[in-house]
C-alpha cells in the first residue's frame, strides 16, 4: 500500500478541532516535490507536560534535528510539516522494521498533559488524525495493524510510552479506535455531539446521500433517503456540509443538513 503525495497543508476539522498550521524551520525536514507514503507512525513528545503550540514553536526556530508533521493535545491539532514534505522523525542508525522510514511515513506527536503521560482526550484526537490520514492513504480498516506504527515498531524506541512492548493493551485499544472511526462506528467515549437532542428533518431532495460518519471523508453506505422526515438523534461539524450532518434515528448512517428544513 503506497500513495504519491504532492498536497501540502490540512485545513479540515478533525473531531471537531480545526487544524492549525505552524510551519517548522526549514532547517528541521527535508523539502520534497512529492514523496511515496505507506505509513503512519505514532508518537508521544517526552516531555513531562506540553501543548501542540509549545510544540510548535520549539521546531519553528533552530535547528532541532527532527521534527514530526503533526502534534496533538488535548483542544488542538497543529500541522508542522507539510504531508508531501518529509519529517525526521523515526531517523535511526539501525532499524527494527523492515521497510518503514522518514521518507515513507507521516509521524504524529502527543502531546503530553502531566507525568509524561498522554491522556485520553489527546489520546482520541490522535485517533482520529490517524483515522482521517488513512482514508488519504487509502488505508483500510483491515490494513491498520500493518501501516500504523509506534516508534517503537520501527526502531525500539520507547515511544510512546506508554504504548510501547509486545501486547500493549493500549496500543491495541488505539488502534481499535482508529479501526472503528474508518468503519464509520467511532466508540461513544470518543464522540463529542454539537446537540444530542433529537429533532425531526425534512428532506428536500430525492436522492440524498448517507454516509457512515459525519462527513464526506466517510464512505457512502450506498443507500440514500429520498425526501420524507427522518429524525436526528446527533449533529456534528464535517467535511462537505456547511450545516454540519445529522445522525439517522434509524442507525442507517449521517445525512448533509445542508438539504434539510427542520420542522
Amino acid at each position: 500500500m503506497s500513495k504519491t503525495i504532492t498536497t501540502g497543508w490540512i485545513s479540515d476539522k478533525i473531531n471537531g478541532i480545526a487544524v492549525t498550521q505552524s510551519a517548522c524551520s526549514s532547517q528541521n525536514y527535508a523539502a520534497c516535490a512529492s514523496r511515496v507514503v505507506s505509513y503512519i507512525v505514532i508518537h508521544y513528545t517526552g516531555n513531562s507536560s506540553d501543548t501542540a503550540a509549545a510544540n510548535c514553536n520549539y521546531f519553528k526556530t533552530g535547528r532541532r534535528g527532527a521534527s514530526a508533521h503533526f502534534f496533538a493535545d488535548d483542544t488542538h491539532i497543529m500541522q508542522s510539516v507539510k504531508l508531501k514534505d518529509r519529517a525526521w522523525h523515526v531517523g535511526a542508525n539501525s532499524y527494527k522494521h523492515k521497510a518503514c522510514r522518514n521518507t515513507n511515513s507521516i509521524g504524529i506527536e502527543m502531546c503530553t498533559s502531566g507525568g509524561y503521560k498522554v491522556s485520553a482526550k489527546t489520546k482520541q484526537n490522535a485517533a482520529h488524525l490517524c483515522a482521517y490520514l488513512c482514508r488519504l492513504l487509502g488505508i483500510t480498516a483491515g490494513q491498520v495493524d500493518t501501516y500504523v506504527l509506534r516508534h517503537w515498531d520501527v526502531t525500539d524506541k520507547n515511544c510512546p510510552a506508554q504504548m510501547a512492548g509486545n501486547g500493549n493493551a493500549e496500543w491495541t485499544a488505539f488502534k481499535a479506535e482508529v479501526k472503528s472511526i474508518l468503519n464509520g462506528k467511532p466508540n461513544a467515549s470518543t464522540s463529542a455531539p454539537v446537540s444530542a437532542s433529537s429533532f425531526k428533518v425534512q428532506v428536500s431532495i430525492s436522492n440524498l446521500n448517507i454516509r457512515k460518519g459525519p462527513g464526506t471523508n466517510y464512505a457512502r453506505t450506498g443507500k440514500k433517503t429520498g425526501k420524507g422526515v427522518f429524525t436526528i438523534t446527533e449533529t456534528k461539524s464535517g467535511t462537505g456540509s456547511k450545516a454540519g450532518w445529522g445522525k439517522l434515528k434509524s442507525g442507517a448512517g449521517w445525512i448533509s443538513l445542508d438539504y434539510c428544513t427542520r420542522v
